[in-house]
């Protein structure tokens, strides 16, 4: 699907160029094309949806891109500026309201929620025959999907009170809405979900016609309806997680037989075409890169180039850097540290002229951050002749489903039921574990789990030698939970988020960040004062 998103991403950027460039005259031109004449067809209406995907990576650089790097790893405890980007508020939870960094997200993520609103519109008007039904409530599914995808990522930023579009722009008015009111916000993102999700067919029928991989399905609509639900003490600050909700969400996921976890980790973050887009995935951003350079094609990541290598290798900015709580986050014997890091011991680089470098390498050119890593995970071993690259970037991958799952049995009283019984909490940490441990024959050979398996021990025994890793003693289910998906999911955008919803039940989650200088009135983004500026209606929230 990325190929295609990009081939008719002009045919929609045109329109929306065309629509919005109308002299100020009271004039009619009935061959004018406008959003008005255009969505006549089942062709057009899918061509509807392309803006609507293409704002995950952003035409203001603030979707999965560039920006949305720092906006959703530099707050946790696991990533950090460097001394190449002195001045990354996110770091520091004192995010001005003027930061370009924080106001892309708020521009491209609500460009989605627009695109998405008319496709929603024109799709609901569209007068379709029985034959064409079908692939109607397919793309009709995939809208309410990004919608929902888009208001969840907002709100969880800057708050509940974000304005709230459940419709398309019809008057000037609808383009200065007031804030939302308290408890408005999450139930869209759910009945949005749940819409997608009754209207998507399963993965495996959807991609069964090739053009369809990558599009959201039926699992992806279930898996973030869950993520939702668990996410609602962010949304709505302070209010109860819906487990009845996500677990038969995920459950369907599970019992569906369309998903299962890749024996080899690392086939989940590379750029190959036969493994992007795997048995693993839920749902990713599809990157690609075309001839333009910096971000021109607006399909592109910019992540190797901004959280990859450590400074002077590769010609890497290395913004953002994994900090040694993350490095220490793996326990010894666990191959995911060297499949997610630049770091001793772990993989080598190849530059352009074909010589190896090592992270000792990497690490002598700094000329400081020293004690910081870079990022391996998603970004490319081989240097490449462009800033920036191709990998696709995984928003939800099934390990994520059952860590997840694992997460709503442990509260609702299910931790004391055997480790091999699915029916308990530890069973599905397990599987994840399991997974890690295996043989990695694709790997550089000079790692050794290229040739042995990991020797991270089962829940049980990790349990019973209690450790404490970073501050949490792995004595108790939920503090394995909270290990697990640290490591499993490190840059994959959910720490802080994990810490924080987790801190707002049981505060000692929210002990790593407060030793940063995070307090909860620094919870959120402040509003863009450029949209504030711009819209009288508009208040900011708490962090203006």
């Amino acid at each position: 699907m990325k190929h295609n998103i990009i081939k008719y991403m002009a045919a929609g950027c045109l329109l929306a160029t065309v629509s919005s460039c109308k002299p100020d005259m009271d004039l009619n031109n009935p061959s004018e094309v406008s959003t008005n004449t255009y969505y006549q067809k089942i062709s057009q209406l899918q061509k509807s949806l392309i803006p609507a995907y293409q704002a995950l990576i952003g035409r203001n650089q603030g979707g999965y891109c560039f920006t949305t790097l720092f906006t959703l790893l530099a707050p946790g405890d696991d990533y950090q500026r460097t001394y190449k980007w002195s001045n990354m508020y996110q770091d520091t939870y004192n995010t001005p309201a003027s930061d370009a960094a924080a106001m892309g997200p708020w521009q491209d993520w609500f460009n989605g929620i627009m695109a998405a609103n008319l496709a929603i519109d024109k799709m609901n008007k569209f007068a379709v025959n029985d034959n064409d039904k079908e692939t109607l409530n397919t793309m009709l599914g995939q809208a309410y999907f990004l919608r929902g995808l888009y208001y969840l990522n907002l709100a969880s930023l800057y708050g509940e009170t974000i304005p709230l579009y459940d419709h398309a722009i019809a008057t000037n008015a609808d383009y200065y809405p007031a804030n939302a009111a308290n408890g408005t916000v999450y139930p869209q993102i759910i009945n949005d979900f749940k819409k997608a999700a009754e209207l998507l067919p399963v993965r495996s029928k959807l991609y069964a016609d090739a053009s369809n991989i990558g599009r959201a399905t039926q699992g992806a609509a279930l898996g973030f309806l869950a993520k939702a639900c668990l996410w609602r003490p962010l949304i709505e600050k302070g209010k109860s997680v819906d487990y009845d909700t996500a677990i038969a969400a995920l459950k369907k996921v599970i019992e569906s037989g369309e998903y299962k976890l890749n024996a080899n980790f690392k086939d989940n973050f590379t750029n190959n075409p036969t493994t992007e887009n795997g048995v693993e995935s839920v749902f990713e951003v599809q990157m690609h890169n075309g001839n333009s350079w910096m971000g021109g094609d607006l399909s592109d990541s910019w992540r190797w180039l901004n959280i990859g290598l450590p400074d002077g290798t590769g010609g890497c900015w290395w913004n953002l850097a994994p900090t040694p709580m993350a490095y220490n986050e793996f326990e010894n014997g666990d191959p995911r540290r060297y499949m997610t890091l630049w770091c001793p011991g772990g993989a080598d680089f190849t530059d352009m002229k074909g010589n190896t470098i090592t992270f000792d390498d990497m690490n002598a050119k700094c000329s400081s951050d020293k004690d910081l890593y870079g990022t391996r995970k998603a970004c490319p071993d081989k240097m490449i002749s462009d800033t920036d690259d191709d990998f696709n970037d995984p928003l939800m991958r099934y390990s994520d489903i059952l860590l997840m799952y694992a997460e709503c049995l442990h509260f609702t009283g299910h931790d004391g039921i055997d480790v091999n019984d699915n029916t308990g909490a530890k069973y599905w940490i397990q599987q994840v574990r399991n997974r890690a441990n295996n043989i990695v024959p694709s790997e550089q050979s000079k790692l050794w789990y290229s040739k042995s398996p990991g020797t991270i021990p089962n829940v049980d025994d990790l349990l019973n030698a209690a450790p404490t890793i970073n501050g949490f003693k792995m004595d108790n289910v939920m503090n394995v939970i909270e290990h697990e998906r640290c490591v499993e999911l490190m840059g994959e955008y959910y720490r802080y988020f994990d810490l924080m919803r987790w801190g707002m039940k049981d505060p000692k989650y929210l002990e790593p960040l407060k030793k940063l200088g995070w307090n909860e009135n620094k919870m959120y983004l402040p509003f863009p004062q450029e949209e504030l500026n711009n819209n009288p209606n508009l208040k900011g929230n708490e962090a203006n």
